[in-house]
C-alpha cells in the first residue's frame, strides 16, 4: 500500500508478487494501488483474479474497485 500511495506501482507489484499467501488485505492493497494511479483496467483485472483465486472481496475491496471505474 505504501508503494502505491507513493506512485511506485512497479515496486508495489513486485512486493505483491513476493507474498506467498495472499488474503483480502493484500489483494485490496494492490487493486487500490493500481486504481489510485490511473490504471483502472489492470485494477479490474486484478480484482477478477482475486475472485478467481477464491478470495471474497470485503467492503474495503469493493470501495477500492470503484476508484478504477
Amino acid at each position: 500500500n505504501m508503494y502505491g500511495k507513493c506512485g511506485s506501482i512497479d515496486d508495489a507489484r513486485n512486493a505483491f508478487d513476493k507474498i506467498p499467501h495472499r488474503n483480502v488485505v493484500t489483494w485490496t492493497a494492490i487493486v487500490a494501488a493500481y486504481a489510485q494511479n490511473g490504471n483502472g483496467k489492470e485494477s479490474l483485472e486484478l480484482f477478477r483474479q482475486m475472485q478467481l483465486e477464491g478470495i471474497e472481496p470485503d467492503k474495503i475491496a469493493l470501495i477500492s474497485i470503484l476508484d478504477a471505474c
